[in-house]
């Protein structure tokens, strides 16, 4: 929510449908970089085939190829041995997820900031944006300007 999911557009089986202009600012990335997808959103407690049966029923363009781990994961793993799990963030659940499988190169899009501090330079902020030409809500959504961010964190 926040990102591809703002404003009520509808229902299906399951739930809210995106906004359309921001699945297809999703496209624009992907076509622009060959991003793979990570879902580190609440929707990862459906599960990766759960997510990737609804990409295809909605036709939202890219491929996921992994969810995030819950905090307990993290903290159970031996990348953040010794950390409690009230001190892990989304920024420690991606960070875990980078680690484990040795990504180069990343981009996180999100409406909150819970991020790590050396997660910034990799950071489109997808909040506060009233100010974009294409904004269709309260300043939330994957706006074309945050797709070009995008695009050039991919692309460095």
């Amino acid at each position: 929510d926040g990102v591809l999911n703002v404003i009520e557009q509808g229902r299906d089986e399951f739930g809210q449908i995106f906004h359309q202009h921001f699945m297809d600012n999703l496209g624009f990335i992907i076509d622009n970089t060959g991003a793979k997808l990570v879902i580190s959103s609440s929707w990862k407690a459906s599960g990766v085939e759960y997510l990737r049966k609804m990409w295809k029923h909605r036709n939202i363009p890219g491929e996921i190829i992994g969810t995030t781990p819950f905090a307990e994961q993290v903290v159970n793993s031996n990348i953040h041995a010794g950390a409690h799990y009230d001190e892990i963030g989304r920024g420690h659940e991606i960070q875990h997820f980078i680690e484990e499988h040795n990504v180069k190169k990343y981009c996180i899009i999100d409406d909150d900031a819970d991020m790590l501090s050396h997660q910034f330079d990799n950071f489109v902020f997808t909040y506060g944006n009233t100010d974009h030409l294409d904004c269709v809500d309260i300043g939330y959504g994957l706006t074309r300007y945050c797709a070009m961010q995008a695009i050039v964190i991919l692309n460095r």
